[in-house]
């Protein structure tokens, strides 16, 4: 019988474009290097697991349909989609290895986070969802009795102008939340649905704790309220930790949860 390492050993040397990527993508100074703290949470979590079982037929069957893919458009897809495939592949067969699933979300989720995606997500969503920001934050200090209008990314306010700039977008935040989030669940060895109802929740709280972020800021930024330029960095901090808080709560009352480290 094949040792089960073994089919983890050929798809590493299957996808070592991607890694040669990976490893010049890191250091090159183009993206955060933070996914490598994904990376070696999965070796760690994974190396805890003890005896890797022999992958199932269904497992098989699904990476090798992903490598198909990757292999049929390589030459089209863009570095970062085939990083995607490489890991999903990688996913299907450690999840029914290490965890008895054909695909273990949280594994797969922390897979995807440990690959360089804050400059790609910056430049896709960042904007979109800094236009999303600044509008909901205007709507919330009309509220408040201030007549703030909002047009594009910008604040308008008794001729004060106040940007909803890139980092107000979120995404690191989002991204630290979500590998918070992954490490849980793979910790826990949540069920799909379990997960996805935790991404989900994580993913809505670090857009309102944004939002809020982005309406307090605007007190501190117009000079309605006095403060020394370390608030912003404070805001920031205070309003991260509510939404840490708010997913380790979410994670420590979900049904059925159970450790997968076995030692």
């Amino acid at each position: 019988m094949v040792s089960p390492k073994l089919f983890v050993a050929g798809q590493l040397l299957v996808f070592w474009p991607v890694w040669g990527w990976y490893v010049r993508r890191m250091l090159d100074g183009s993206d955060e290097p933070w996914g490598v703290l994904a990376l070696v949470t999965v070796l760690l979590l994974l190396c805890k697991r003890g005896r890797w079982a022999v992958p199932s037929r269904v497992a098989i069957i699904s990476s090798c349909l992903v490598m198909i893919v990757y292999t049929v458009g390589y030459d089209r897809l863009p570095d970062l989609i085939r990083a995607i495939l490489a890991v999903l592949a990688l996913a299907f067969i450690l999840g029914s290895m290490c965890y008895q699933r054909m695909l273990h979300a949280s594994l797969a989720g922390l897979l995807l986070v440990s690959l360089p995606l804050i400059a790609s997500l910056q430049f896709y969503g960042g904007y979109p969802i800094r236009l999303l920001t600044a509008f909901i934050s205007a709507q919330l200090l009309n509220l408040f009795g201030l007549e703030v209008i909002p047009r594009g990314t910008l604040l308008y306010w008794m001729g004060e102008v106040i940007a909803v700039d890139a980092p107000c977008a979120g995404i690191k935040m989002l991204w630290t939340g979500l590998y918070l989030n992954f490490t849980l669940a793979l910790w826990r060895n949540l069920t799909l649905l379990t997960t996805w109802v935790c991404t989900s929740m994580t993913m809505m709280a670090v857009f309102v704790g944004n939002v809020v972020r982005a309406t307090v800021l605007f007190f501190t930024e117009s000079g309605i309220v006095e403060a020394p330029p370390i608030a912003h960095q404070a805001i920031g901090l205070l309003v991260f930790s509510l939404i840490v808080i708010w997913i380790l709560t979410i994670h420590r009352y979900q049904p059925g949860a159970k450790p997968c480290v076995t030692g």
